[in-house]
Protein backbone atom coordinates (compact mmCIF):
# COMPACT_ATOMS: atom_id res chain seq x y z
CA UNK A 1 0.00 0.00 0.00
CA UNK A 2 1.08 3.30 -0.76
CA UNK A 3 0.39 6.40 1.41
CA UNK A 4 0.86 8.90 -0.90
CA UNK A 5 0.64 12.16 2.39
CA UNK A 6 3.79 10.30 3.60
CA UNK A 7 4.95 10.26 0.57
CA UNK A 8 4.27 13.60 -0.48
CA UNK A 9 5.67 14.54 3.21
CA UNK A 10 9.23 13.12 2.86
CA UNK A 11 9.94 13.90 -0.97
CA UNK A 12 9.13 17.59 0.49
CA UNK A 13 11.17 17.28 3.50
CA UNK A 14 14.07 15.89 1.43
CA UNK A 15 13.94 18.20 -0.72
CA UNK A 16 13.99 20.39 1.60
CA UNK A 17 17.48 19.05 3.02
CA UNK A 18 19.12 18.59 -0.15
CA UNK A 19 18.57 22.46 -1.31
CA UNK A 20 19.80 23.63 1.99
CA UNK A 21 22.51 21.29 1.70
CA UNK A 22 23.66 22.22 -1.85
CA UNK A 23 23.61 26.10 -0.54
CA UNK A 24 25.79 25.34 2.59
CA UNK A 25 28.31 23.55 0.61
CA UNK A 26 28.19 25.95 -2.76
CA UNK A 27 28.48 29.07 -0.10
CA UNK A 28 24.72 30.42 -1.71
CA UNK A 29 22.74 32.89 -0.02
CA UNK A 30 19.42 32.57 -0.21
CA UNK A 31 16.03 32.72 1.98
CA UNK A 32 14.29 29.99 3.76
CA UNK A 33 11.34 30.76 1.61
CA UNK A 34 12.95 30.37 -2.03
CA UNK A 35 14.00 27.02 -0.62
CA UNK A 36 10.78 26.02 1.03
CA UNK A 37 8.89 26.75 -2.40
CA UNK A 38 11.38 25.06 -4.70
CA UNK A 39 10.83 22.15 -2.06
CA UNK A 40 7.19 22.17 -2.83
CA UNK A 41 7.40 22.77 -6.47
CA UNK A 42 9.86 19.70 -6.35
CA UNK A 43 7.33 17.04 -5.02
CA UNK A 44 4.95 18.24 -8.53
CA UNK A 45 6.96 15.24 -10.38
CA UNK A 46 5.54 12.79 -8.15
CA UNK A 47 1.89 13.15 -10.03
CA UNK A 48 4.04 11.74 -13.03
CA UNK A 49 5.11 8.28 -10.92
CA UNK A 50 1.12 7.16 -11.24
CA UNK A 51 0.78 7.53 -14.66
CA UNK A 52 1.71 5.25 -17.75
CA UNK A 53 4.50 7.49 -19.23
CA UNK A 54 8.09 5.99 -20.51
CA UNK A 55 11.12 6.29 -18.12
CA UNK A 56 12.74 8.74 -20.81
CA UNK A 57 9.87 11.16 -20.43
CA UNK A 58 10.36 10.90 -16.73
CA UNK A 59 14.08 11.45 -17.18
CA UNK A 60 13.46 14.53 -18.61
CA UNK A 61 10.74 15.99 -16.73
CA UNK A 62 12.88 15.14 -13.48
CA UNK A 63 15.72 17.36 -15.07
CA UNK A 64 13.81 20.14 -15.97
CA UNK A 65 12.29 20.32 -12.10
CA UNK A 66 15.90 20.39 -10.90
CA UNK A 67 17.01 23.33 -12.96
CA UNK A 68 13.46 25.25 -11.89
CA UNK A 69 14.09 24.17 -8.42
CA UNK A 70 17.38 25.42 -8.91
CA UNK A 71 16.40 28.84 -10.25
CA UNK A 72 13.62 29.47 -7.71
CA UNK A 73 16.28 28.45 -4.80
CA UNK A 74 18.92 30.45 -5.82
CA UNK A 75 18.12 32.66 -8.25
CA UNK A 76 19.22 32.79 -11.97
CA UNK A 77 22.89 34.59 -12.75
CA UNK A 78 24.16 32.85 -16.07
CA UNK A 79 23.83 29.00 -17.37
CA UNK A 80 26.66 27.96 -16.06
CA UNK A 81 25.78 28.98 -12.21
CA UNK A 82 22.60 27.09 -12.50
CA UNK A 83 24.05 23.88 -14.02
CA UNK A 84 26.28 24.13 -11.56
CA UNK A 85 24.00 24.31 -8.78
CA UNK A 86 21.87 21.64 -10.34
CA UNK A 87 24.40 19.47 -10.62
CA UNK A 88 25.29 19.71 -7.26
CA UNK A 89 22.14 19.61 -6.11
CA UNK A 90 21.79 15.60 -7.90
CA UNK A 91 24.66 14.49 -6.44
CA UNK A 92 23.70 15.24 -2.77
CA UNK A 93 20.51 13.74 -3.56
CA UNK A 94 22.21 10.59 -5.06
CA UNK A 95 24.63 10.03 -2.30
CA UNK A 96 21.27 10.42 0.21
CA UNK A 97 19.47 8.25 -1.56
CA UNK A 98 21.87 5.55 -1.37
CA UNK A 99 22.95 6.36 1.81
CA UNK A 100 19.62 5.52 3.33
CA UNK A 101 19.11 2.43 0.44
CA UNK A 102 22.25 0.93 2.08
CA UNK A 103 20.60 1.77 5.53
CA UNK A 104 16.69 0.09 4.39
CA UNK A 105 18.97 -2.96 3.35
CA UNK A 106 21.14 -3.74 6.17
CA UNK A 107 20.09 -2.43 9.16
CA UNK A 108 16.27 -1.41 9.16
CA UNK A 109 13.96 -4.64 10.34
CA UNK A 110 12.16 -6.44 7.48
CA UNK A 111 8.90 -4.96 7.98
CA UNK A 112 6.24 -3.52 5.89
CA UNK A 113 5.89 -0.29 8.50
CA UNK A 114 5.66 2.54 6.09
CA UNK A 115 5.29 4.79 8.99
CA UNK A 116 8.98 3.70 10.76
CA UNK A 117 11.00 3.72 7.34
CA UNK A 118 9.60 6.92 6.90
CA UNK A 119 10.49 8.54 9.69
CA UNK A 120 14.19 6.83 10.09
CA UNK A 121 14.65 8.46 6.55
CA UNK A 122 13.65 11.92 7.75
CA UNK A 123 15.53 11.69 11.57
CA UNK A 124 18.96 9.93 9.22
CA UNK A 125 18.76 12.26 6.10
CA UNK A 126 20.33 15.74 7.58
CA UNK A 127 22.94 13.92 9.59
CA UNK A 128 23.71 12.01 6.40
CA UNK A 129 23.90 14.95 4.55
CA UNK A 130 25.56 16.87 6.94
CA UNK A 131 28.47 14.47 6.92
CA UNK A 132 28.73 14.60 3.36
CA UNK A 133 29.02 18.51 3.32
CA UNK A 134 31.44 18.19 5.86
CA UNK A 135 33.32 15.37 3.48
CA UNK A 136 33.25 17.28 0.19
CA UNK A 137 34.22 20.63 2.01
CA UNK A 138 37.69 18.76 3.71
CA UNK A 139 38.59 17.52 0.08
CA UNK A 140 37.97 20.77 -1.57
CA UNK A 141 40.17 22.96 1.47
CA UNK A 142 42.78 19.76 1.05
CA UNK A 143 42.89 19.86 -3.11
CA UNK A 144 43.18 23.13 -3.21
CA UNK A 145 46.82 23.09 -2.08
CA UNK A 146 47.92 20.82 -4.31
CA UNK A 147 50.55 22.77 -7.20
CA UNK A 148 52.45 21.21 -10.42
CA UNK A 149 55.69 22.66 -10.74
CA UNK A 150 58.15 22.56 -13.04
CA UNK A 151 62.03 22.59 -11.14
CA UNK A 152 64.51 23.96 -13.58
CA UNK A 153 68.29 23.48 -13.52
CA UNK A 154 71.13 24.29 -15.55
CA UNK A 155 72.18 21.22 -17.19
CA UNK A 156 69.40 19.07 -16.19
CA UNK A 157 66.04 18.12 -17.74
CA UNK A 158 63.40 19.87 -16.12
CA UNK A 159 61.70 17.93 -13.34
CA UNK A 160 57.83 18.52 -12.96
CA UNK A 161 56.50 17.60 -9.46
CA UNK A 162 53.51 17.30 -7.76
CA UNK A 163 53.60 19.70 -4.83
CA UNK A 164 51.64 20.87 -1.75
CA UNK A 165 51.75 24.38 0.18
CA UNK A 166 52.35 23.40 3.33
CA UNK A 167 51.38 26.69 5.48
CA UNK A 168 53.62 25.57 8.26
CA UNK A 169 56.80 25.71 5.87
CA UNK A 170 58.28 28.63 6.71
CA UNK A 171 61.97 27.80 6.24
CA UNK A 172 64.54 29.93 5.04
CA UNK A 173 68.18 30.62 4.55
CA UNK A 174 69.76 32.40 7.64
CA UNK A 175 72.63 33.99 4.94
CA UNK A 176 70.32 35.29 2.20
CA UNK A 177 66.63 34.56 3.57
CA UNK A 178 65.25 32.64 0.58
CA UNK A 179 62.69 30.27 0.97
CA UNK A 180 63.38 26.64 0.89
CA UNK A 181 61.28 24.39 -0.46
CA UNK A 182 61.46 20.43 0.35
CA UNK A 183 61.87 17.75 -2.53
CA UNK A 184 61.92 14.15 -2.15
CA UNK A 185 65.88 13.31 -2.57
CA UNK A 186 65.10 10.31 -4.97
CA UNK A 187 63.81 12.67 -7.58
CA UNK A 188 67.19 14.46 -8.41
CA UNK A 189 70.63 13.49 -8.66
CA UNK A 190 72.77 15.96 -7.42
CA UNK A 191 76.84 14.84 -7.86
CA UNK A 192 77.28 17.92 -10.14
CA UNK A 193 75.22 19.86 -7.78
CA UNK A 194 76.91 22.95 -5.28
CA UNK A 195 74.91 22.12 -1.72
CA UNK A 196 73.82 24.38 0.60
CA UNK A 197 73.68 23.26 4.43
CA UNK A 198 70.61 25.18 6.09
CA UNK A 199 69.96 24.59 9.59
CA UNK A 200 66.10 23.84 10.94
CA UNK A 201 63.89 24.03 13.77
CA UNK A 202 61.18 22.38 14.66
CA UNK A 203 58.97 21.16 17.62
CA UNK A 204 60.90 17.92 18.57
CA UNK A 205 64.10 17.60 15.98
CA UNK A 206 66.73 19.96 14.88
CA UNK A 207 69.86 19.90 12.29
CA UNK A 208 70.82 21.02 8.86
CA UNK A 209 69.32 20.10 5.83
CA UNK A 210 70.77 20.14 2.29
CA UNK A 211 69.99 22.36 0.07
CA UNK A 212 71.01 22.71 -3.76
CA UNK A 213 70.22 26.04 -5.65
CA UNK A 214 67.63 25.69 -9.33
CA UNK A 215 67.47 27.91 -12.24
CA UNK A 216 63.79 28.95 -11.40
CA UNK A 217 60.78 27.07 -10.73
CA UNK A 218 57.22 27.24 -12.46
CA UNK A 219 54.36 26.68 -10.31
CA UNK A 220 51.18 26.11 -12.27
CA UNK A 221 48.88 28.85 -12.17
CA UNK A 222 50.88 31.24 -10.31
CA UNK A 223 54.21 31.95 -12.20
CA UNK A 224 57.64 31.95 -12.38
CA UNK A 225 59.95 32.04 -9.31
CA UNK A 226 64.11 32.48 -9.22
CA UNK A 227 64.97 33.33 -5.14
CA UNK A 228 64.49 30.45 -3.90
CA UNK A 229 66.60 26.96 -2.35
CA UNK A 230 65.46 23.50 -2.96
CA UNK A 231 65.72 21.51 0.91
CA UNK A 232 66.36 17.07 -0.10
CA UNK A 233 64.84 15.15 2.27
CA UNK A 234 64.61 11.71 2.58
CA UNK A 235 60.87 11.58 2.29
CA UNK A 236 57.30 13.59 1.57
CA UNK A 237 54.86 12.22 3.87
CA UNK A 238 52.08 13.72 1.97
CA UNK A 239 49.55 11.88 -0.36
CA UNK A 240 50.39 12.52 -4.06
CA UNK A 241 53.27 15.30 -3.03
CA UNK A 242 56.93 15.16 -4.35
CA UNK A 243 57.60 18.16 -3.04
CA UNK A 244 56.25 20.82 -0.20
CA UNK A 245 56.30 24.63 -1.07
CA UNK A 246 57.23 27.15 0.88
CA UNK A 247 54.12 29.98 1.36
CA UNK A 248 56.20 32.66 1.01
CA UNK A 249 56.31 32.00 -2.68
CA UNK A 250 53.33 32.28 -3.27
CA UNK A 251 52.91 35.42 -1.64
CA UNK A 252 55.03 37.30 -3.72
CA UNK A 253 54.09 39.51 -7.07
Amino acid sequence: MVYVDLLVIQDLILNYIVLLSTGILLNRITKLKRVFLSSVIGTIPLIFLFLNINYILLFIITIVFGFIMSIISFKYKDIIYTIKNTIYMYLISIFLAGSLYLISVYFMPQTDNTILYTLTYLLLSPLITYLFIKSMKQIKNNYSNYYKVDIYFKDKPIITVNAYLDTGNNLNDPYFHKPVILLDRNIINIDKEKTILVPYNTIDNHGLITCIKPERIYIHNIGYRKRLLIGLINEINIEGADCILNKELLERI
